[in-house]
């Protein structure tokens, strides 16, 4: 399914206005944090609080920035699902 997933660069700026704009971009997923991965795989620049994910169905996520990173160690295989043994 279809994920457009949007987050933003944050300046860092003593001035009183900061000015920012977001940007997004559609990806191919199986769920919106995998969305949210690819996404900061493709922007590792990123730094706003959260990252926003809305499917091809309008269901809508909202995901933390430290999330969406984890999920793109995985993706990218840094991370490994850990396998319980009985």
């Amino acid at each position: 399914m279809k994920h457009k997933v949007q987050g933003c660069i944050i300046p860092s700026s003593d001035n009183d206005v900061v000015v920012v704009e977001p940007f997004s971009r559609w990806y191919d997923a199986d769920n919106h944090l995998d969305a949210a991965g690819m996404f900061i795989l493709e922007y590792p620049e990123v730094n706003c609080k959260d990252i926003l994910v809305v499917d091809e169905s309008y269901n809508l996520g909202s995901y933390p920035l430290d999330h969406a990173k984890m999920s793109a160690d995985y993706i990218v295989g840094l991370r490994h699902y850990s396998q319980q043994k009985t």
